[in-house]
C-alpha cells in the first residue's frame, strides 16, 4: 500500500543534489545523495531481489540460526548488496543475500529494505518488507529521498523516513515523512503527522511538523522517534494504538534504544558538532556524550548493551563508508568494526 503525503507542500520534489556544508555529518550526507541517482540507476536494472553471486541457501540458514549481523556492503562490484555474517566480523565471513538495499532493519523474521528509485526528475523510494528467506512480501514506491528503516522487535511494525524536501537534517528547507507500516500485510498504519501531539500536558499543535528516526520498544506498540517544530529539536513517546505523541527532551535526533529499554543512542546539535553522539537515560533523562569527535549523520545501531555500531566515512584506509564500534558509557574510541558497510543490524 502506496502512503499518501497530507502536506499540501508536498507536490515536488527538489531535482538536483544540494551540497552541504555543516561539518563532517553533512559532508557525509551530500555523499549519500550523490549516490542516490546511482542507486536508482542500478534498482531500475537490477530490480529487487535479483540475486548477484550467492552462496547456497544453507549456508545462510546456518548463519540464521545463530545471533549475526545484516548489513549492506559498499563494494561497487556488489552494487549495494546486502550480507550476512556472525556476529564476530574478525572470525567469520561474509555470505550475501538476494536483497539489494541502501537502508535496511530486521527483527523476527521481518524486515524493511529501501531504495531510491527516481523517475524523470521526481525522487521516489522503493520500499520492500521481506521475511526470514529474505525474499519480498509486499513493495511499493513514494515520493522523496530514503533516511531511515527500523523494524519492532517483535517483527509486528516497520517504519521508515523519506526526505520530501531537502536532503539533509540541517536544511532550511527540511520536510520529511515517517510512515509505519504493519509487516504482516503491508498496510500503511499512518503518517506520525497524523498523531496527535503533547507537550507539557497540553495538545501541541504547529502550521508543520517534521518527524524521523523511529525506534521501537520491545513490546512494540511503544516507539520513539525525533519532532522538529520550527527549529527546535524534541524526543518524542508515541503510542501506536492510541495514535499519540508525548514530547519527553530536547535535542534528540535519530533515537535507538538500547537493548534493555533504559537508554536512548542519539546526535545532538551541539555548538561545536553537529550530530555528536551521545546516550540519554530513561530515568533520570542524563546525557552522556560518547567519544566520537566527529559528527554522525545515521541512526546507530546497538551491537549489545555497552557498545553501539554507526557507519561514517572512513578515510584510513581510503574506503568510502564503514561501520564503527564504540562504548555506550563515554569511554574508549571509535574502531573499524566493518569495513566497507553501512546500516548495520544486529539480529538477536
Amino acid at each position: 500500500m502506496n502512503p499518501s503525503m497530507s502536506r499540501p507542500g508536498r507536490q515536488k520534489i527538489f531535482a538536483g543534489v544540494v551540497v552541504c556544508s555543516v561539518a563532517l555529518a553533512i559532508g557525509y550526507t551530500t555523499w549519500v545523495i550523490l549516490r542516490a541517482d546511482r542507486g536508482a540507476n542500478q534498482g531500475q536494472a537490477q530490480g529487487q531481489g535479483t540475486p548477484l553471486s550467492l552462496e547456497g541457501p544453507n549456508e545462510l540458514q546456518a548463519i540464521q540460526k545463530e545471533p549475526h549481523l545484516l548489513f549492506v556492503e559498499m563494494e561497487e562490484a556488489y552494487g549495494d548488496q546486502v550480507k550476512l555474517q556472525g556476529l564476530d566480523p574478525v572470525a567469520s565471513q561474509r555470505v550475501p543475500t538476494p536483497l539489494t538495499c541502501e537502508r535496511i532493519y530486521y527483527a523476527a523474521g521481518n524486515g524493511i529494505c529501501l531504495m531510491n528509485a527516481s523517475a524523470g526528475l521526481e525522487h521516489q523510494v522503493s520500499v520492500t518488507l521481506f521475511g526470514s528467506d529474505l525474499k519480498p512480501r509486499h513493495q511499493f514506491t513514494t515520493e522523496g529521498i530514503l533516511s531511515r528503516a527500523r523494524v519492532s522487535p517483535d517483527g509486528k511494525y516497520a517504519a521508515f523516513t523519506v526526505f520530501i524536501s531537502g536532503h539533509s537534517y540541517a536544511d532550511a528547507d527540511l520536510s520529511t515523512a515517517t510512515f509505519l507500516l504493519d509487516t504482516a500485510t503491508g498496510a500503511n498504519l499512518g503518517n506520525l503527522e497524523e498523531f496527535e501531539t503533547w507537550k507539557d500536558g497540553q495538545l501541541y499543535q504547529a502550521p508543520e511538523f517534521n518527524f524521523w528516526g523511529v525506534t521501537f520498544a520491545q513490546d512494540s506498540n511503544r516507539f520513539y522517534a525525533t519532532l522538529q517544530d520550527l527549529g527546535k529539536i524534541y524526543l518524542v513517546q508515541g503510542d501506536v494504538a492510541a495514535r499519540k505523541l508525548t514530547v519527553l527532551h530536547e535535542n534528540v535526533e535519530c533515537p535507538s534504544l538500547s537493548p534493555d529499554g533504559t537508554r536512548i543512542a542519539f546526535k545532538k546539535r551541539t555548538p561545536r558538532v553537529f550530530g555528536q553522539l551521545t546516550v540519554l537515560d530513561l530515568a533520570t533523562m542524563q546525557e552522556t556524550q560518547l567519544a566520537e569527535t566527529y559528527g554522525i549523520d545515521d541512526q546507530v545501531e546497538w551491537l549489545d548493551n555497552e557498545h553501539i555500531l554507526y557507519h561514517k566515512l572512513d578515510y584510513d584506509p581510503p574506503t568510502l563508508v564503514s561501520v564503527f564500534v564504540l562504548p555506550a558509557n563515554g569511554t574508549g574510541k571509535p574502531e573499524v568494526f566493518l569495513p566497507n558497510a553501512l546500516s548495520p543490524v544486529v539480529v538477536r
